[in-house]
């Protein structure tokens, strides 16, 4: 089907990025789920918090991750009680979240000084820009993009750029490292990790 767009993260890469000997991963904004089912035999990574803040998400990702890796929290109360994770992925959300927020986010969720962070799928360019460029560096994420735009929801969500500028500050916590895409749009959105200092 010319819409269907198959979105997952790139699991090889990003267990080579990550070197602890288990990774236990909160996945922030979850949406419908972009970890394919190969990870459930990647014996390095643990176990994977789904969060999210639309409920309705719930039925279809228990139905789609039945492995005892996935724990499906939609409470970020009750996570950021427990935190039992090491690792935070942001995966093509960060766009939907205000500068500001952002800071304020990181701030909240990172539990202790081994907190180490990915960003994936980080648009900096402006959203019709971007839009105009996509058929030419992925035509099946663009069908899919054709298909959003028709919707309410999608068109009344604010939309945020994020220059590689943007986080100089935070050098002073993390070491940086600007690395290619761990999605299918490598030309047109980047990723970042962020390592703690005494990692």
């Amino acid at each position: 089907m010319i819409f269907h767009y198959n979105y997952q993260i790139n699991i090889k890469r990003l267990v080579n990025i990550i070197n602890y000997k288990k990774i236990n991963i909160l996945d922030f904004g979850c949406g419908k789920g972009l970890w394919p089912e190969k990870v459930t035999t990647t014996d390095k990574i643990n176990k994977i918090i789904l969060y999210d803040n639309e409920p309705n998400l719930i039925p279809l990702l228990k139905q789609k991750y039945k492995s005892k890796k996935f724990e499906i929290n939609f409470s970020l109360d009750k996570i950021l009680k427990k935190k039992n994770y090491n690792v935070i992925i942001f995966s093509s959300v960060i766009q939907y979240i205000s500068h500001t927020n952002f800071n304020k986010l990181l701030k909240k969720l990172t539990n202790n000084n081994q907190t180490l962070i990915v960003i994936s799928d980080i648009p900096f360019l402006p959203k019709f820009i971007e839009f105009i460029l996509l058929p030419f560096f992925n035509i099946k994420r663009f069908f899919f993009v054709v298909k959003l735009i028709f919707s309410k929801k999608y068109k009344n969500m604010k939309y945020y750029v994020y220059d590689k500028k943007y986080f100089n500050p935070l050098k002073k916590k993390y070491k940086i490292k600007f690395v290619s895409n761990l999605h299918d749009l490598n030309k047109l959105r980047y990723a970042i990790i962020l390592k703690p200092k005494n990692y």
